[in-house]
């Protein structure tokens, strides 16, 4: 039995959930479990349940609820009662492995061991796996009695703590970029908390930014000032002088101002065999280090799907880095080249990803493949890079990830020849020789059965095709079966043919491992064959199959165990290329076309139920426009407890979005193509994940073209236009504003229309058409105002703020813009907060009140690095040059220029060319 109190308070029993019953049982609960196996008086009951007024009887109904909630709860790990009576009151008994925070605690320990052990990276790991016993605001769903609120005061500041000592170990370890942005979010959750601010400077210095480090001391001052009325203490102070004089003491050992990736799978620990071809490719990396001719690229292990191609490379790599070379940096992705299911990985989208591993933020990853692909090349600059690139289609494929100075190795695994790639060495992979096939057979089977009967192992490596994902399997059956001999293994594999000596391959080796499967456990392999995903996890699996995540993670751990299911990351699973086609086609064969249908649009349905959920933590003014389609009763939709949980979803979940947004259509689900598209705009918005908004958008405007659906096109459109406005392509975001007006109007949509215009009336600005800006805000304040829109109307204020100041109307530019900062001030839109801020500082330029416009900028620039929109930061950041400029302070100006046109500059923003020096 489990027992989970951070978060709602849960109960479990083998994995499913125990119902309490009346909500003031599940109070005794929580009572008991404050400080489980510490005796709760009746007295104390009696208080905590009723604080005001006691009825006459409620000694003898806290009996009745302990009664109740004894017999719900089964015995304990010794066989006796779990709830004891023992005067003058009651316990509970349970095991340190049985409640949450026990495990919490026991992996804080184990962290702050590490730690003093000098063992930093490890003590992360550790500090991860207890943050991730939080569910949520601990006793989150338990009345807030008076224990109950001190245990909850106490376990809230125990987990902002533990997150501080977690940062510290991460620093410590090197991985200052890996947690800027987590920083950056702690800290506008808990801006007057010192530590972490000071953490956040110091993993800024270290990623090479000091001027934003000087910011964020500036900001931390302000708010303790203006909240508390205070300093910040000698610890921050002495930090903010050491960065100001670039004490290089504080840069740490391992830190830097590019992050470094280590990406690679992990190894396979019964690789066997393969000697020849792994003395090749070691020669020639060997080789590559000596001369230093350019990069190695070594694209030819070639050969046949499930020849153990990637098991190659992955072993090579690990052999590599454990005799020291290519330590600095190891970067992996799957291009896809062969998956049946999903198209071939775009180079483009695999630098972007390289990119941010590489520690460059979303929005200074420019667009192009061959712009990428420069700046990709200038981060490994001086890098000893090892980089494997699985599952390589064609030669254009790859070409733009390759490093372009010499010192890194390229690893690529193919099933064809890259003959056309210059300076590749080829090294082919064919099936194993039959001894080393029947070693492998040994090697996983781990007893003697195999040495006992080499004649039938030799059989068994025949049937398999001496293949070694079907050997593999094979040998796995083998040793979940004790008591069958390697002749019953082989029997089984060559069927009532009566076939000993053809092999069999893949499909026998597939059947033995599926028909050991229990009936749950293969129905789930078979409609896992039907997810739309890259990969799985415990809640899509469940929306798939309509079941509860708990149990749906055991079956998935059971295929896991059985290696018909592979991780490459904690909690996520994904088929082998080779599997995902059987299990489609067992489905196909095995479950009625209406069943099939139903779990794809149900899991479809999930997602965007799920998206949705994310999206509201996200961006909590923004106003939802779409009317969900209702999920299945059994489908259970993620909760975010907080930004930060929000992020880490869409990020994980990503690929398989824009995957369900581009087969929902085909899957009669044209709403779910739109409507995800619109929901996941949050995601790629804040990341500035440019390539999937358009693309996906592309697909919803196809959805609803053809589904008929005018309003859901023009909303289209309009997503449309802004990704075009912002990346300046404004003839084109021009024409998506204008469609999109036109679709709005004909359906009478009021709050729509007052949106397209608003956002028109900005890209009317960028094209200094003031008196047609001025005309679309106006028209747009008056619709966002009718139809209650309050962020809306504080955008357009701002908007018609800034076109007034623009067209000289003092006053009624500072009437609209006093109106926005209220409303986003009162509502704490801190989005459209840094906008209206960074307009009121124009305003005070204007009027030649500089260190007015001065503190405006500052203020905007805090908030734009807050929530890591840096190109507004870097706009907001010309404006300051020009106002130090204006007061003869010229070393601030050519500061505040200089940062903006780095900005502007990792942007592949024009505006970095009219910054001069």
């Amino acid at each position: 039995m489990e027992f989970w109190v951070l978060g709602p308070l849960e109960v479990r029993d083998q994995g499913q959930v125990v119902d309490l019953g009346a909500p003031r049982v599940r109070l005794v609960c929580g009572l008991l479990l404050v400080r489980p196996g510490d005796l709760v008086s009746v007295e104390q009951f009696v208080d905590e349940l009723w604080p005001d007024r006691p009825p006459p009887d409620a000694r003898a109904l806290v009996r009745g609820y302990v009664s109740r909630l004894r017999r719900v709860l089964r015995s304990g790990p010794s066989g006796e009662d779990r709830v004891v009576t023992r005067k003058p009151g009651y316990l509970l008994r349970v095991d340190d492995q049985e409640v949450d925070l026990h495990r919490f605690e026991r992996l804080v320990a184990l962290a702050r061991t590490a730690v003093r052990d000098g063992d930093p990276t490890r003590a992360v790991e550790l500090f991860g796996q207890a943050n991730r016993q939080w569910r949520g605001g601990p006793f989150a769903d338990v009345p807030h009695t008076a224990s109950i609120a001190a245990a909850v005061t106490w376990l809230g500041e125990r987990r902002l703590t533990t997150r501080e000592e977690a940062f510290d170990a991460a620093l410590a370890a090197g991985q200052a970029a890996q947690v800027v942005t987590e920083l950056t979010e702690f800290v506008t959750a808990h801006p007057l908390r010192e530590r972490p601010a000071g953490q956040l400077m110091l993993a800024l210095y270290r990623c090479g930014r000091q001027a934003d480090a000087l910011e964020r001391y500036q900001r931390t001052r302000r708010v303790l000032a203006a909240e508390v009325g205070v300093e910040p203490g000698a610890d921050l102070r002495r930090l903010h002088q050491r960065i100001l004089d670039a004490d290089q003491d504080l840069a740490g050992a391992a830190d830097g101002p590019v992050a470094t990736g280590r990406q690679l799978p992990m190894d396979i620990a019964e690789f066997t065999g393969r000697q020849a071809e792994l003395a090749a490719l070691q020669a020639l990396a060997a080789g590559g280090e000596r001369e230093l001719p350019g990069t190695v690229v070594i694209s030819a292990i070639e050969g046949m799907a499930g020849v153990g191609k990637t098991r190659l490379a992955v072993h090579l790599a690990h052999r590599l880095i454990d005799q020291g070379r290519y330590d600095e940096v190891q970067l992996w992705t799957d291009l896809r080249g062969f998956d049946a299911e999903h198209p071939p990985a775009d180079p483009a989208d695999v630098l972007e990803g390289f990119l941010r591993t590489l520690g460059v933020p979303g929005d200074r990853i420019p667009t192009g493949v061959e712009s990428r692909a420069a700046l990709y090349r200038d981060r490994l600059v001086d890098k000893r890079a090892l980089i494997l690139l699985d599952n390589a289609a064609r030669e254009d494929q790859v070409r733009p990830l390759l490093p372009g100075r010499p010192g890194s190795l390229v690893l690529i695994t193919s099933r064809r020849g890259l003959s056309g790639l210059d300076g590749a060495h080829a090294v082919r992979l064919d099936v194993l020789p039959p001894a080393d096939a029947v070693q492998l057979l040994a090697r996983i089977a781990t007893d003697d059965r195999i040495a006992a009967q080499p004649a039938a192992a030799t059989r068994v490596a025949r049937l398999c095709g001496h293949l070694p994902i079907a050997l593999t399997l094979a040998a796995r059956r083998l040793r979940a079966r004790p008591h069958w001999t390697v002749t019953d293994l082989a029997d089984r594999l060559a069927g009532d043919t009566g076939d000993q000596h053809e092999p069999r391959g893949l499909g026998a080796t597939f059947d033995l491992s599926y028909r050991a499967l229990t009936d749950p456990q293969r129905q789930l392999f078979r409609m896992l064959g039907l997810h739309v995903g890259t990969d799985v996890t415990a809640e899509s699996a469940a929306a798939l199959i309509g079941s509860t995540r708990r149990t749906t993670e055991t079956l998935l751990e059971a295929l896991l165990d059985e290696h018909l299911l592979h991780q490459e990351v904690a909690g996520r699973y994904r088929f082998h290329d080779l599997i995902r086609p059987y299990a489609r086609r067992l489905a196909e064969d095995e479950e009625p076309a209406g069943r099939r249908t139903a779990a794809v649009r149900r899991l479809l349905t999930w997602y965007l139920h799920a998206a949705e959920a994310a999206r509201t933590v996200l961006d909590p003014h923004r106003t939802r426009i779409i009317d969900l389609r209702p999920l299945p009763p059994e489908c259970a939709v993620p909760m975010f407890d907080d930004y930060e949980r929000a992020l880490a979803w869409f990020e994980a979940e990503r690929a398989n979005l824009v995957a369900v947004i581009g087969v929902a259509q085909h899957h009669g689900a044209p709403e779910v193509a739109w409507q995800l598209a619109w929901v996941t705009m949050s995601l790629f918005y804040r990341r500035s994940y440019w390539d999937d908004w358009i693309a996906t958008f592309r697909i919803g405007l196809a959805a609803t073209r053809t589904s008929g659906q005018r309003r859901a096109e023009g909303i289209m459109w309009r997503g449309l236009g802004v990704a075009h406005s912002d990346l300046r392509q404004f003839d084109t975001a021009i024409d998506c504003y204008q469609r999109a007006q036109v679709l709005f109007e004909e359906v009478g949509d009021l709050h729509a229309q007052g949106w397209n215009l608003n956002n028109l009336g900005v890209l009317h600005v960028d094209l200094d058409n003031l008196a047609a800006a001025r005309t679309c805000f106006q028209r747009a304040l008056s619709l966002l105002r009718q139809t209650g829109d309050r962020q809306g109307e504080g955008f357009c204020l701002n908007n018609l703020g800034d076109t007034c100041r623009r067209l000289g109307a003092t006053q009624a530019a500072i009437a609209y813009l006093v109106d926005a900062l209220g409303i986003q001030q009162g509502r704490e839109d801190h989005v459209g907060e840094q906008f209206t801020l960074a307009t009121l500082g124009d305003l005070h330029q204007d009027a030649h009140q500089y260190a007015s416009a001065i503190d405006y900028y500052h203020r905007a620039v805090a908030i734009s690095r807050r929530l890591d929109d840096q190109r507004i930061a870097a706009r907001t950041l010309t404006s300051l040059a020009r106002a130090h400029h204006a007061l003869g302070d010229t070393e601030a100006a050519a500061e505040h220029r200089r940062q903006a046109r780095a900005i502007f500059t990792d942007l592949g923003d024009p505006q970095a060319d009219d910054l001069d020096d």
